[in-house]
């Protein structure tokens, strides 16, 4: 008897892809999924009524981009396995050795997968690398449509072995079938499932090949004239490294190899596999266009053919592997074969009833065009080599709702997918190592991995969900395919990683939306269908005005760009009228028309707290803003409306444990919401100021945790604690009792933000093991998948660190809130990152890419510390000489009032760390 442990088939993995091009999934299973590359599905906005129909969405099941391995030493029989390991992809009837490896070990670190294919049976390791050109603070690298897959071979036996490694990739161009197509089941999802496949259209497919120095290009092409476009464009599939050889282009039963073919001459179930087993390496045939056209005849036709066709015909077919597969078989039979013109004949019948097999009765299907590349070399004992294989796309086509076409940002750069593929090459020892340094720097840290896991995690939603328009405007989904794109509320919680890594996205996000304020100083609500038209029912919501408000300020505190803020303020000042206005009692707090907001199926009313704290969030930004543009009324205006607002707060929703849901004339709902803070959350997490004491926060947490945490639920959104009385539009509600990781993360940041990191911690390994348990670690799901606003995990960074910058004042502040004297993690600013580490009485900045400028540095201090005398600081090993003061825990380095110290490097004041220099402060102790 068999004892298997079963576990979770994992849903979700690592996004490979571009900003804004569409992405591919490798999952833990060594395969590709969710191919959202093409214009259409969840990816892309509804196309117009008369451009849809059945089946256009190009079938890419798990092994359309599949790889193989093939050891051989000598004496013994080749071995080949497929590096994945999914049951429907099996052919134990005909393709027994074919075995998938025995495990495969998987390392996800956005944007980096490690797979390590284990094989017992196998005289080799083989692991692979697969990224995404994703490169902090360098938009137009991060934006290439297309990734990286890095495969390391290493001779673990005493004998020299012959490798080779080949990769298969399916043809989805010019994919569009009428209402008529029909089901094939060459085109199935291997669970007998059948797929519409094109029929009765030419896809005018060509494939090539180009071969440079140390790189071998297949590019996939058409010139098909279809109504719906979105699938015309180009792919290329590229290897670098070892001996190349090639299959330019074939019919995707060979390629697949999991389909018998019955004919006249037998029945086979051939596949280029076959060959690749018995050889090691590929036919190199380069038929550039489908054979269908080069036997039209009939039999009787064929049977009357001269010997000059005879000749040319044969020729041109061994430019297919598929007929070079069925000429080897006769060679096999009669080394004589197709010599003589009855042979010919015959070989030429025998490749024609194949072809009917693959084509159907007058070529009606359109499968041919798949290709495979496929590298290989020699191995001494223990010697490891690397093979680079790149896959890219370009599909200009990306409809708006209307029909109009938006197109993609990456046509500004590249002519097609082969231009994409040289790209990728050429720059690929800069792109790897910048790439492969982030990935791991966000893992570099003496924090908890599930912190890692978090930060890393919830990014490749940024590539997952967002659109970079040819015009340059950008946006991410609220949920892939669901609500709309750079909806306010929720890129108030999930952009602190754009802003960070790349701000001019965040910047045109916001200035896209400002465009559709109302008159009334409405804020838009979100995008749908395209990057022009928003959701009009939108405007009844009365968050996003306060939101819209504090993300200006945020982003212009971390970029410093004072004409960001100036061609906001008009959508400020308006703003801002729009929230007094919701105030009708005059006590600061907003209390008319207050029931809509991002919690949108759940009526609250009167005061909610949710909607005052944000509220007095926006108060305090729109002062720092109107301080900072000279509008100095204003701005005393606005002070007053905070200090009345934040007294109103304590007395109308304060009940002694926590503030109330909302209060309504002499009602009130007590339920305990865990969002109640959100405006004092953000507010004290980018640095613009406070105002509740830190006490009072403390307190408000410790009471979210303890009516709203279980440890087998999770934070739940609200609950009534013990003795309350439920009101009935919120009791049971499904708002209310659901568990918004994007919700979960924010609260765990300021719960670590205010001191309490333990719990904070506890949160995020909750959410951890909620997800792994579902095997959905990198999709997480609110209103839709892959969803924007758990993106807040990166929150949780800044608040672990204590990371705020302000390039306005030029003041940067590190702030540890772990406690102990060791500490290590990264820091992101707008223009660089690196790390901060605490250790041995010393406080290292370190900047690996980009710079970092500050005129004024604040650094967290054990409380041990009592005085400002006795630092030390050197930058590269110089002394430097700041202006020291101790502020509670934070040692305040001023280098603006002493102008640094001038080196023969550098003749400017030393406060601006470029890469690869260090900042080393000497004497925590």
């Amino acid at each position: 008897m068999s004892v298997i442990e079963g576990r979770i088939q994992h849903g979700s993995g690592i996004v490979l892809g571009g900003l804004g091009t569409g992405s591919v999934e490798i999952r833990p299973d060594g395969y590709f999924h969710d191919w959202q590359i093409f214009n259409l599905g969840e990816w892309a906005p509804p196309l117009p009524i008369e451009f849809r129909h059945p089946g256009q969405i190009p079938y890419m099941p798990p092994g359309a981009l599949a790889f193989f391995v093939r050891s051989e030493q000598e004496g013994e029989a080749p071995r080949v396995r497929r590096l994945g390991m999914r049951n429907d992809l099996q052919n134990l009837y005909s393709l027994p050795w074919l075995k998938s490896v025995e495990e495969i070990r998987f390392d996800g670190r956005y944007p980096v997968a490690q797979l390590s294919y284990r094989d017992p049976d196998l005289p080799i390791s083989v692991e692979s690398c697969m990224f995404s050109p994703i490169v902090p603070h360098d938009a137009r690298t991060s934006g290439t449509p297309g990734f990286y897959v890095v495969m390391k071979v290493k001779n673990q036996s005493e004998r020299p072995v012959r490798v080779s490694l080949a990769g298969s990739l399916r043809n989805p161009l010019a994919w569009s079938s009428p209402s008529r197509g029909f089901i094939d089941p060459g085109y199935c999802d291997g669970r007998g499932n059948g797929y519409v496949v094109p029929e009765h259209i030419d896809r005018k497919l060509s494939n090539s090949i180009t071969r440079l120095e140390d790189t071998t290009i297949l590019t996939m092409r058409t010139n098909a004239e279809l109504e719906c476009k979105a699938t015309v464009g180009s792919m290329a599939f590229s290897v670098s490294g070892g001996e190349h050889s090639f299959i330019a282009g074939d019919f995707t039963e060979y390629i697949q190899g999991t389909q018998r073919w019955r004919t006249a001459y037998g029945s086979y179930c051939w596949s280029f596999l076959n060959d690749f087993r018995k050889r090691g390496v590929l036919p190199c045939t380069d038929g550039s266009t489908s054979p269908v056209d080069l036997l039209r005849y009939s039999d009787d036709e064929i049977e009357g053919l001269d010997q000059g066709t005879c000749n040319r015909l044969v020729g041109e077919l061994q430019r297919y592997a598929f007929a070079v597969a069925i000429r080897d078989r006769e060679l096999d039979l009669d080394p004589e074969a197709l010599r003589s013109r009855e042979s010919q004949i015959e070989y030429i019948k025998a490749v024609k009833c194949v072809m009917e097999a693959f084509v159907g009765a007058g070529g009606t299907r359109q499968p041919w065009g798949d290709g495979a590349l496929c590298s290989s070399f020699e191995l001494a004992p223990g010697e490891e080599r690397k093979v680079r294989f790149t896959l890219s796309w370009f599909f200009p086509h990306l409809y708006a709702s209307d029909g109009s076409i938006m197109g993609h940002m990456y046509e500004n750069w590249f002519a097609d997918a082969e231009d994409v593929s040289r790209f990728l090459n050429d720059r690929y020892e800069e792109i790897s190592r910048k790439t492969r340094a982030f990935a791991d720097s966000l893992y570099d840290t003496t924090l908890d991995q599930e912190l890692s896991d978090a930060w890393s995690g919830q990014l490749s939603t940024l590539v997952k969900s967002s659109w970079w328009i040819k015009d340059g405007r950008f946006a991410v989904w609220e949920g892939l395919g669901c609500c709309g794109l750079h909806t306010t509320d929720i890129t108030y919680h999930g952009s602190f990683s754009i802003i960070a890594l790349f701000p001019e996205l965040q910047k045109r996000q916001m200035q896209m939306g400002a465009q559709h304020q109302l008159s009334d100083g409405r804020v838009h609500h979100l995008f749908r269908g395209d990057l022009q038209t928003v959701d009009e029912t939108g405007y009844e919501r009365v968050d996003m005005n306060q939101q819209f408000i504090m993300l200006v300020l945020r982003d212009y505190l971390w970029t410093g760009d004072r004409s960001y803020l100036e061609s906001l303020w008009p959508n400020i000042v308006k703003a801002m009228d729009f929230i007094k206005a919701l105030d009708g009692n005059d006590d600061g707090l907003p209390d008319k028309n207050t029931r809509l907001n991002t919690y949108d199926a759940w009526d609250l009313r009167g005061t909610p707290v949710y909607i005052a704290c944000l509220t007095l969030g926006a108060y305090q930004a729109a002062v720092r803003i109107a301080k900072e543009l000279g509008h100095d009324a204003l701005a005393q205006e606005w002070t007053g409306l905070l200090d009345k607002g934040r007294r109103s707060l304590e007395t109308v929703l304060w009940n002694g444990e926590y503030y109330s849901l909302w209060v309504d004339g002499d009602e009130r709902d007590e339920c305990c919401m865990s969002d109640q803070l959100d405006g004092e959350w953000f507010a004290r997490l980018v640095g613009f100021g406070s105002f509740l004491p830190t006490q009072r926060v403390q307190d408000t947490l410790k009471a979210i945790i303890r009516y709203n945490y279980e440890a087998d639920y999770g934070l739940a959104n609200a609950s009534y604690p013990p003795g309350m009385k439920p009101k009935r539009a919120t009791y049971k509600n499904a708002q209310v009792e659901g568990t918004w990781t994007g919700i979960e993360y924010a609260i765990a940041s300021m719960l670590i933000d205010c001191g309490l990191f333990e719990d904070g911690l506890m949160l995020v390994k909750n959410i951890d093991h909620r997800y792994r348990r579902a095997g959905m670690i990198w999709n997480h799901v609110e209103c839709g998948s892959h969803y924007y606003r758990a993106m807040s995990s990166w929150a949780t960074l800044l608040a672990a660190t204590g990371f705020k910058v302000d390039m306005a004042d030029r003041i940067v502040t590190m702030n540890s809130r772990t406690g102990g004297e060791r500490f290590r993690a990264p820091w992101y600013s707008a223009t660089g990152w690196g790390m901060m580490d605490r250790a041995d009485g010393s406080f290292t900045i370190a900047c690996a890419s980009g710079e970092l400028a500050f005129d004024t540095l604040r650094v967290g201090v054990p409380r041990s510390v009592h005085g400002a005398e006795g630092w030390r600081v050197t930058l590269d090993g110089v002394e430097l000489a700041p202006a020291v003061t101790l502020e509670g825990n934070l040692l305040i380095l001023d280098f603006a009032e002493t102008g640094g110290v001038q080196t023969v490097e550098h003749d400017e004041k030393p406060a601006r760390l470029r890469e690869g220099q260090i900042l080393k402060i000497i004497g925590l102790l």
